[in-house]
């Protein structure tokens, strides 16, 4: 006898992963759409999530520089993914360093930042990119003090 209603693809979707015993929800994996979101341009640049092994989200990072910041921020950042995701779906990541694959997502024009050519900029326009509205306020000083340290470094580069 033909079924007279359809049925959803992501229903049986699960009904077959939940028989090979992979009953994972689905939703887990939104947490690549809400990264970029919850965790701002200028971490996403520099890390992404590359798998979800059970709670532990693995994520890959540029350099040990930012390694060492997102160990710091680490607590945030799940308790802001799973904010997000409105359940607990992350308990803890594990960063690597590694290759970061990242698009920009693109904005409108009109919303998109004037930005002077290379070299041109002050450093004060340098460091309003770091830090976005709504910011967590422990993750603005991280990449203040960030900023400030490779600015250091390189000013002292400049002059030998």
């Amino acid at each position: 006898m033909p079924r007279s209603t359809p049925i959803r693809l992501d229903a049986i979707l699960e009904t077959a992963l939940a028989r090979l015993g992979l009953d994972r929800s689905l939703d887990d994996y939104r947490i690549w759409q809400a990264w970029d979101e919850v965790v701002g341009r200028v971490i996403a640049r520099n890390a992404q999530p590359v798998r979800l092994d059970g709670k532990r989200l693995v994520v890959t990072v540029r350099n040990s520089s930012w390694l060492q910041e997102l160990s710091m921020l680490q607590g945030d950042l799940v308790a802001r993914l799973n904010e997000w995701m409105e359940r607990e779906v992350v308990r803890d990541l594990f960063l690597v360093v590694g290759k970061v694959d990242y698009e920009e997502k693109q904005k409108p024009e009109s919303e998109a930042p004037v930005r002077p050519r290379r070299g041109s900029m002050d450093a004060s326009a340098e460091e309003s990119e770091l830090v976005t509205p709504g910011m967590n306020q422990d993750i603005a000083a991280a990449f203040e003090r960030l900023w400030h340290a490779a600015r250091s470094r390189k000013d002292e580069a400049e002059e030998e």
